[in-house]
C-alpha cells in the first residue's frame, strides 16, 4: 500500500510537468485580438545638436564652472599653481591596531606616513584618524590634513 501510494505521487510529479509542456500554445490569432497593437515608435527627426553646452569644464572642488571656449588660460593656471603646492590625503590603512596614511607630496608623489614621520622640513605627523592627519610643526601650531575635504566656498 505504501509503495501505490509512492508511486502514484512519483507519477503525479512527473506527469504533470509533462502534461504542461506537452499542451498546445494558444494560436497568434487569439493573441492578437486580445492584446493591443504595438509597434517600434518612429525615429526621432532632430538634427544632432552642434553647439557645446555653456558650461563644459567644471573643477572640484568649490571652483566656479568655467566657459570652455571662453576660459582665461591664465586664471586656469594660477588656480592650478594655487592647489599645487597643497599635501592631500589620500587615504588611511588599518593594519592590525596601526595607522598609516597615504599622502600626495607637493610633486605628486605617493608617500606613506606614521604618526612621528616628517610631513616635510616644518611639519610631522602627530596622530592619524580614520578619516584625517594631525600635523604639529616646530613652532608648536598644528593642522589637520582631511580625508574629504569641504568644497572652498567661491
Amino acid at each position: 500500500m505504501n509503495a501505490r501510494l509512492i508511486l502514484a505521487a512519483l507519477t503525479l510529479v512527473l506527469g504533470l510537468p509533462l502534461i504542461g509542456y506537452l499542451w498546445p500554445q494558444p494560436t497568434p490569432s487569439a493573441l492578437q485580438d486580445t492584446e493591443e497593437g504595438w509597434a517600434w515608435p518612429e525615429a526621432a527627426s532632430e538634427t544632432p545638436r552642434a553647439e557645446l553646452p555653456e558650461n563644459l569644464a567644471n573643477y572640484w572642488p568649490g571652483k566656479k564652472p568655467t566657459n570652455s571656449t571662453e576660459a582665461d588660460p591664465a586664471s586656469a593656471d594660477s588656480q592650478r599653481g594655487a592647489t599645487q603646492h597643497d599635501w592631500k590625503l589620500i587615504g588611511v590603512i588599518r593594519q592590525g591596531s596601526s595607522l598609516s596614511a597615504l599622502v600626495q607630496d607637493p610633486q605628486q608623489n605617493i608617500v606613506t606616513l606614521r604618526p612621528g614621520d616628517r610631513l616635510d622640513e616644518q611639519r610631522r605627523v602627530s596622530e592619524l584618524k580614520p578619516t584625517s592627519l594631525l600635523w604639529r610643526d616646530d613652532e608648536g601650531g598644528t593642522g589637520e590634513l582631511p580625508l574629504y575635504p569641504e568644497p572652498a566656498a567661491e
